[in-house]
């Protein structure tokens, strides 16, 4: 993979949004006359066609994620593994010397835009709750108490022993 940089992290993408792939060819003898290019998700078990007989001198694709076809799965929130294979193949075929293999070695994440609702509206942050639990505060409640025991011993001791 050249476009998304393969090594550069996890790249997400929403849907609806155009998503360009680029890639090389190296070592093959054979070089294939048309390619297609697919994108799979396990989570539904579907196949988004991207690219079907495409000739194999263009390597790159840009995939609009807002046009799906008819019938097709809508897109989930979830990973998704590139599926770049010669025509004349499959995308489960064994490589052969010279030929160009199947390659799903690149997986990107899509999601769902979700529309935006207002604090006046009702919305909360489910995971900003900045409140603590019964266990945490009984934990600092019976931390506080021991240490605020300990410096007043101390204080009463020291005064009662002259150190003071």
């Amino acid at each position: 993979m050249v476009t998304p940089d393969a090594l550069a992290g996890s790249q997400y993408y929403k849907v609806g949004d155009y998503i360009t792939f680029a890639w090389n060819y190296t070592s093959l003898s054979v070089t294939p006359t048309a390619i297609d290019v697919l994108a799979s998700c396990t989570a539904n078990q579907a196949t988004y066609t991207i690219a079907v007989n495409m000739s194999s001198a263009e390597t790159q694709v840009v995939w609009n994620t807002k046009e799906t076809p008819e019938g097709q799965a809508p897109f989930l929130t979830e990973n998704y593994k590139l599926l770049i294979y010669d025509s004349n193949s499959t995308a489960t075929a064994p490589a052969r010397a010279g030929y160009l293999g199947a390659f799903s070695g690149f997986t990107f994440g899509m999601y769902l835009p979700q529309p935006y609702t207002s604090l006046k509206d009702g919305w909360n942050c489910p995971n900003c709750n900045a409140a603590l639990s019964n266990l945490e505060r009984m934990t600092l409640t019976t931390m506080l108490f021991t240490c605020g025991t300990t410096v007043g011993s101390l204080v009463y001791f020291t005064y009662q022993f002259g150190l003071w």
